[in-house]
């Protein structure tokens, strides 16, 4: 049953007795109605199915333009303002929702732990800009005789509200609802209203997430009509029972009567089934006194029930009628009927122990902030859908209501998180507040207001406490709490029993330690804990060129069966759109909005699998195949199968095709007849493949999986699964031309060795200086060892550019010799021996011309065991080409950016393009644009250009500028898109290999071993020279490069 900083120093008050509800620990609420549910009164059962509040005649909207008067601090709001209309000097129009600091007044801040001012609860710094609103509205005649509530959704950090200049009450936590009674304070015609807000409260300190600290009412503002006596509340507790056959639910209701006479109610309730057919009703009469009166429960069941899971999310409608004399009013909920528990150390969903396939997801918009639209939201869905997201987690704060109607409708399990985060305190016992009483009663209110809110959403399956806030009594009492009101869902807590010697009290029915490694959970969970899954609530930190090693991570979530996922962080970029005198626009980030003096965190906040835009990274493409629910092995001989990951549905709905590859080329295509069930695999043969694996080549076969008809959140065109495999061969080794002759010239300045239509020359340091056909240059640069990388933000974030900065120096300083010149035969062959300034490596390079100037470049690399740094970013040659070369087709792994730890979902293929395709604007320049497993690549204008053959394989990259205009040095600086500047040339990085992105964190983490470049020595080998368009490497059909 239901129950009830430009000098940021801290100002404190001068007597205690004055102190201000903003600073004021034990004050976080004033006159405020009690959370609740999201109801809305209707008018009729049509208006209350729509579950639409727009639909009914009892609500009325307060968004659109305010008035607006602003003050640098609320001890300078003055009483009078309070009673003025908006008309006088000062105030001007503000839209609401908004933050203000997006309108033209203060200025974001962007903190990750620290706070933007001393840390001194209750405190709160001498610039606290403070906000007014004011509204001006009538309320419909048909309202006269009704009880009028208006609800703010979300007012950041705290506000007090008056209302016709008398002051109505007080509110904080910026993330969930207020709610007041305005019914005594409202007159006949015209109201003012004017909402106070204070940018900085004491609140604020449970407010420390790693977002942009912004200011202003956030969410939508109206009013709501109801009768005196009327449904307040109401829990729709389902579950399910017989083999989770049957549904059950248990109606809890409030209802309040604002009278001194008890009123009889007539109560009645409809159910529909997802197609909306009446499956159950029923009605019984309350009595109702008192202001806050919970009635007995109403217990149904529900045979042969639609369970609601994220891939089936079967959603039922219930109707209610209160009736209090002749006119009942409607109200309505959708729900979903589904069993969550922890069971033999597993998370289960009706039963089966699903994948968590998550992300976190910082509610933004590059233009309004913390301000998200309806559209935006649904976008959002969508993609996560598109892409094999099946959770979310509302990181960290509760989401504007309309997000959860969303992911009960289109399938998602929510981790719906409370409104606390205190990292800047630390952790230990005796700093978080979590340990601190005078906190405690903040935390509690914080918690309960989001699961009152929230408990009857089928999507919201964990409920969590709060993010890196330590840990405490507060905490372990919250728990309880939560269990006891709602035990069918599972409670989460990252920092809950992290220390083995305080708060040891079971208190998190998950481990879910962030970004802990495979060894820690091996080590520290799975061999002692058997009774509890592990799911990361935090992983894979995906900060610019990021989200490498994914594969790894996965191979052991589903190789264990009580490791069962996680939340990547995170899901959208954070930057703010900036547009300068020139009209170029750009993502700005911390740095570019904070006024000299007030500290930032940078670009921190861009860790998004998307950009603010909602344009994907390429690592997003890494993810959507991670988490894809088919997956298919074998081989012809043996025959091939595919298993469905999927829990609850079979392969009905699905397409199944495959696509049979001879040297990047496709030959031959099929379909499948599939018909495997959940967690099943079918087996099949396809024995039409043999006779095609004829001849040499490298033969691969796809498999691709499709909706049959277009889903609710995609059409037959989404590739929702992939898989290539390997068949036979390996893709033919260059051979050299045999005919004609070369002719070798020297002078002061090097060697030149011409054939018939081509010429090939060294510099007096052995270096390719140049190389043309017909006269006409292919290269505008000599092709010189490179062994350095602009920096991804892993890379500053584990110091490489300071640990490797020596190969750097390497790449800068090289020192070539040519060694020798020999003639042989139709061939010839130059050597070269290079030194490598600031390292002991050497390199000893030899190229081997044929008649067409076709060069093999064989390269032996020695690095001294004693130079400090063996981790070389990359070790490769580059090259600059003109700029009429920008024509690409290549056959290797793409269409999007690939590297060595992130490359699953690239296949092998040909793809063709522009240079300007290949790479990747990252917010901040760094990196990008890599491809891996290439065996062949062709850059052409026209009629002719530049080949590039593996031996057997390399990896390149191409860009319209060079790293130097990529790497700001060993730290970050404050640089963006616009920052990069389009040039006149093709740069050409062709490399042997580039280490990984890794992914793990951003902050120390280096990429796994296994893509390391550490060892002592290498070889490798590749062949370049001329090419024409008219060469049959040209002739198949390309795929579009993409990203």
């Amino acid at each position: 049953m239901l129950s009830y900083c430009i000098g940021l120093s801290l100002a404190a008050p001068a007597v205690a007795a004055d102190k201000p509800e903003w600073q004021d620990l034990s004050v976080y609420k004033v006159n405020t109605l009690p959370p609740h549910s999201t109801l809305y009164p209707y008018s009729s059962m049509a208006q209350a199915k729509t579950d639409e509040q727009t639909a009914s005649p009892y609500y009325q909207s307060l968004n659109g333009t305010w008035r607006f008067k602003y003050y640098e601090n609320p001890l300078n709001v003055a009483a009078t303002d309070f009673a003025e209309t908006g008309s006088e000097k000062g105030w001007n129009d503000m839209p609401v929702p908004s933050n203000w600091q997006l309108e033209g007044y203060d200025y974001p801040i962007y903190a990750n732990i620290d706070y933007p001012y001393p840390r001194k609860p209750p405190f709160t710094p001498d610039y606290n800009p403070t906000g007014l609103y004011l509204k001006t509205f009538s309320v419909p005649d048909d309202w006269k005789d009704k009880q009028i509530t208006i609800h703010f959704g979300a007012v950041k950090s705290a506000f007090y509200l008056y209302v016709n200049g008398k002051k109505v009450g007080y509110s904080e936590d910026s993330k969930t609802p207020a709610e007041f009674d305005l019914t005594p304070y409202l007159k006949d015609g015209e109201n003012t209203l004017v909402a106070e807000v204070i940018r900085f409260s004491d609140g604020s300190y449970l407010e420390d997430q790693d977002f942009w600290r912004l200011a202003g009412i956030e969410r939508d503002v109206y009013l709501v009509a109801t009768p005196k006596t009327y449904l307040y509340d109401m829990f729709a507790k389902t579950g399910l029972t017989d083999d989770f056959k049957t549904g059950t639910l248990s109606l809890s209701t409030i209802f309040r009567n604002v009278t001194d006479t008890p009123a009889k109610t007539e109560f009645s309730y409809s159910l529909y089934s997802p197609d909306n057919k009446l499956i159950k009703q029923g009605k019984t009469t309350y009595a109702v006194s008192g202001d806050y009166a919970p009635q007995d429960a109403i217990s149904l069941t529900v045979p042969d029930v639609q369970a609601w899971t994220a891939e089936t999310p079967n959603l039922y409608t219930l109707v209610f009628a209160a009736k209090e004399g002749d006119k009942p009013v409607f109200y309505s909920t959708r729900i979903g009927f589904r069993d969550v528990r922890i069971e033999d150390g597993q998370l289960q969903v009706n039963g089966q122990p699903i994948l968590i396939k998550g992300v976190n997801r910082i509610e933004h918009d590059e233009r309004t902030g913390h301000v998200v639209s309806r559209e935006s939201m649904l976008q959002d869905v969508l993609l996560m859908k598109q892409n094999n997201i099946n959770a979310v987690r509302t990181s960290h704060y509760p989401n504007d209501p309309y997000f959860y109607k969303l992911t009960d409708e289109y399938g998602l399990y929510v981790v719906d998180e409370a409104n606390i985060e205190s990292h800047g305190f630390g952790f230990e016992p005796d700093a978080t507040p979590a340990n601190i009483p005078e906190f405690a009663g903040m935390h509690h209110d914080r918690i309960k207001r989001v699961v009152e809110r929230d408990k009857n959403h089928a999507s919201v399956v964990f409920w969590s406490l709060g993010n890196e806030a330590g840990d405490g009594p507060t905490f372990i009492d919250a728990y309880k709490w939560v269990k006891d009101f709602d035990d069918s869902r599972v409670t989460l807590y990252d920092k809950a029993e992290r220390r083995d010697d305080v708060f040891t009290e079971r208190h998190t029915d998950v481990v879910t330690w962030m970004y802990a490694s495979i060894d820690e959970i091996h080590r520290r969970h799975l061999s002692k804990d058997k009774t509890r899954p592990f799911i990361w609530v935090e992983y894979a930190h995906a900060m610019g060129n990021s989200t490498g090693n994914l594969t790894e991570l996965w191979d052991m979530v589903r190789s264990e069966p009580r490791v069962q996922g996680g939340f990547i962080w995170d899901w959208v970029d954070q930057g703010l759109l900036i547009e300068n005198e020139d009209g170029e626009t750009y993502w700005g980030y911390g740095g570019d909005f904070e006024p000299e003096g007030v500290r930032n965190d940078g670009n921190f906040l861009l860790n998004g699998l998307i950009n603010a835009d909602r344009t994907a990274h390429p690592g997003l493409h890494e993810v959507k195949h991670i988490y894809q629910n088919f997956h298919f092995s074998g081989n012809v001989k043996d025959g091939f199968s595919v298993y469905n990951e999927n829990f609850f549905t079979d392969s009905d709905d699905y397409n199944f095709s495959w696509s049979l590859l001879k040297d990047g080329a496709v030959v031959k295509t099929g379909t499948l007849d599939i018909d495997v069930d959940a967690q099943q695999t079918e087996a099949f043969k396809l024995p039409q493949l043999s006779s095609a694996l004829k001849g040499d080549g490298e033969y691969f076969v796809n498999f691709t999986v499709t909706p049959a008809e277009d889903f609710a959140f995609t059409d037959t065109s989404n590739v929702l699964a992939a898989d290539q495999l390997a068949l036979k061969g390996s893709f033919a080794s260059y051979a050299p031309a045999t005919t004609g002759s070369l002719k070798v010239s020297k002078s002061a300045g090097g060697t030149t060795v011409s054939g018939k239509q081509c010429e090939i020359s060294f510099d007096e340091q052995g270096y390719v200086a140049a190389l043309s056909r017909n006269g006409d240059a292919i290269l505008s640069s000599p092709l010189k060892l490179n062994f350095w990388r602009a920096p991804t933000d892993n890379d500053f974030g584990n110091k490489m550019p300071v640990r490797s900065k020596n190969w750097k120096a390497a790449t800068r300083n090289q020192q070539g010799e040519l060694t020798d010149v020999t003639e042989n035969g139709n061939s010839v062959v130059v050597k070269q021996h290079v030194m490598l300034a600031e390292t002991s490596a050497q390199a000893d390079i030899s190229y081997t011309i044929a008649p067409d100037c076709t060069l093999t470049v064989d390269t032996q690399l020695n690095v001294a065991p004693a130079d400090e740094a063996l981790e070389i970013p990359r070790i490769g040659f580059n090259t600059r080409l003109p700029m009429a070369y920008s024509n690409v087709h290549y056959y290797g792994r793409g269409p999007h950016e690939n590297y060595a730890d992130r490359k699953a979902s690239a296949f092998l293929g040909l793809f063709a393009g522009d240079v300007d395709d290949l790479g990747y604007d990252y917010t901040r320049p760094q990196e990008n644009g890599n491809r891996t497993d290439t065996r062949w690549l062709t850059l052409t204008n026209d009629a002719q250009g530049l080949l590039v053959r593996g031996a057997p394989e390399f990896e390149f990259s191409a860009h319209h500028y060079g790293i130097d205009q990529l790497d700001p040095g060993e730290s970050k600086q404050q640089r963006h898109t616009i920052d990069v500047k389009k040039q006149d040339f093709v740069d050409l990085n062709i490399d042997y290999k580039q280490m990984g992105v890794g992914g793990d964190t951003s902050w120390g983490q280096k990429p796994y071993d296994a893509y390391l470049l550490n060892d002592t020595a290498y070889s490798f080998s590749f062949v370049i020279g001329p090419v024409t368009t008219r060469s049959s490497l040209l002739k198949p059909a390309f795929t579009a490069i993409s990203n």
